[in-house]
């Protein structure tokens, strides 16, 4: 990792491969009630996780009561976790079409944090600790929240705006 301070209250962190996107994904669990997510693939740590460290994961998203909020292009999604309660406890999922807003790099917004990551072709991210920058990014995924389709959801995970 590499850390830039700006200012007493902001900094960056840059963190590369597998092992960044875990630290990341390990640091989303210090959210505050609410975790804000722009997705690419439902269930993106299958993608660049073993499938014990993505559902160890999820239980602690689960045993903390933390609150997921995530938009997708993605309209269907098959079952990928073996945690039944993650999805009735944890998540709520809004699809929005890509010709509104395309989705090709994930972001986690949460407390004072904004991230953005890629795990396809690089594995990369940057987290950038900044109140104000948060707030602003909350207010957008609120406003694009708004104009999304809820999806229904099935048994561990499996999801359709049908």
């Amino acid at each position: 990792m590499k850390e830039f301070k700006i200012s007493s209250k902001t900094k960056i962190n840059i963190y590369e491969g597998k092992d960044g996107l875990l630290q990341v994904t390990l640091n989303s669990l210090n959210a505050k009630e609410v975790l804000y997510i722009y997705e690419m693939s439902y269930a993106s740590l299958n993608d660049f996780l073993s499938e014990e460290k993505a559902e160890n994961i999820r239980q602690k998203f689960l045993d903390k009561n933390i609150k997921i909020k995530e938009l997708t292009n993605i309209a269907f999604h098959n079952e990928y976790t073996k945690i039944k309660e993650f999805h009735e406890r944890c998540m709520e999922i809004r699809y929005i079409p890509s010709d509104k807003l395309d989705i090709t790099t994930e972001f986690l917004i949460y407390n004072n944090t904004v991230t953005f990551y890629t795990y396809k072709s690089e594995f990369y991210a940057v987290e950038i600790y900044d109140e104000k920058l948060a707030h602003m990014q909350k207010q957008i995924f609120d406003f694009l929240w708004n104009l999304a389709d809820k999806p229904m959801i099935g048994g561990s995970g499996k999801t359709s705006i049908f």
